[in-house]
């Protein structure tokens, strides 16, 4: 069945136009208690190997999220207080709670829409540093009452790392370690945090990073303290399996993991993606629509690569993890979809 839907992918591949669109991918598949991953390509040219480490963009979200999630089952954080025993350098802490902040409904500013951010970082520039995108973002000027409005915030996912950080006493590297990948026996991943760290992922030159000329490799030019909020890189087998381990083994709770998929609407339309009623959760991009779900997981997008993972219920529970070199997020979602479709109707 995996075979078949592999090959449900290739035309989604091919199909494919523009500078954006990917040439190769790979497909990783968790079905049950069974995993399997290969890698993909357009006629002529070479499929990437399996072991292909990616960087997961802003998959990092659900992997902190789960971060977040474990240390609230131990008792460490509370999803739902104020923030600011953990952040009182944050002068909206007091009248935010995690689980605004990870639902993305802490009427936070984001940086995407800012022509100077995307100007440095197209020119090479250093990242700005965690101070930095706070003040440029105006974070501690919330547009809106925490709670009450969806507005999507990489800001709010800094805050987030920044918050583990202090309450675990680790970096968010060793926090990862120690409470996702470790105890889920994961080892292909890494969390860069220098251009010389991208060295050997797979990364396509970038359409984004050349502008209106050609596109730019992204290893050496980029820097991923870009990404606020840090970036994990890894393979899409390791992040497949990680996402399926937070839905069928004890690595949450199940009212943490109930807790994670409750989502609230997202408003407007996502035009040419394969949402039908878009929701988020605790770190996770939701479809409640009853017919075209239930699924969860994220999609990322950046310099070089797409990378998307998502897990679908069932008697046999489905993890479907398909990151693509080309930075067309339409694509490899329904790149997913399509994987999704033919492993459910077997």
């Amino acid at each position: 069945m995996f075979d078949e839907a592999a090959s449900r992918l290739a035309p989604l591949l091919d199909e494919g136009s523009g500078p954006t669109a990917a040439r190769t991918a790979v497909l990783a598949v968790c079905a049950g208690d069974r995993s399997w991953t290969t890698g993909l390509a357009r006629p002529g040219e070479t499929p990437p190997p399996p072991t292909a480490r990616f960087l997961t963009y802003s998959i990092t979200k659900t992997i902190a999220a789960a971060a977040a999630l474990r240390l609230a089952g131990q008792g460490a954080i509370d999803l739902d207080a104020p923030l600011d025993r953990w952040l009182p350098d944050f002068a909206p802490a007091a009248r935010l709670t995690l689980a605004d902040l990870l639902s993305h409904r802490a009427g936070l500013y984001n940086y995407g829409g800012m022509p100077k951010y995307h100007a440095a970082v197209r020119a090479g520039e250093e990242p700005w540093t965690e101070d930095e995108f706070l003040i440029r973002c105006r974070a501690d000027e919330p547009f809106a009452p925490p709670g009450q409005q969806f507005s999507y915030s990489n800001i709010g996912y800094l805050l987030v790392k920044r918050l583990l950080e202090r309450a675990s006493g680790l970096s968010f590297a060793a926090l990862l370690e120690r409470e996702l990948f470790g105890p889920l026996g994961l080892t292909d991943w890494c969390v860069p945090t220098t251009r010389a760290d991208l060295a050997g992922l797979h990364l396509a030159p970038s359409p984004y990073l050349g502008g209106d000329g050609p596109p730019v490799p992204v290893a050496g030019h980029y820097h991923p303290g870009w990404v606020s909020h840090g970036v994990v890189a890894a393979t899409a087998l390791d992040t497949a399996r990680l996402l399926h381990g937070l839905f069928t083994t004890d690595l949450l709770a199940p009212r943490l993991a109930a807790r994670m998929t409750e989502s609230w609407p997202v408003p407007g339309q996502m035009r040419g993606r394969p949402w039908v009623e878009p929701g988020y959760g605790l770190g996770l991009m939701v479809e409640r629509d009853p017919q075209a779900g239930p699924c969860w997981g994220h999609t990322g997008g950046g310099p070089g690569c797409t990378p998307t993972a998502y897990h679908v219920p069932g008697p046999v529970p489905l993890t479907i993890a398909v990151f693509t070199d080309g930075e067309d997020g339409d694509q490899a979602e329904w790149m997913v979809m399509e994987a999704a479709d033919a492993l459910r109707s077997r």
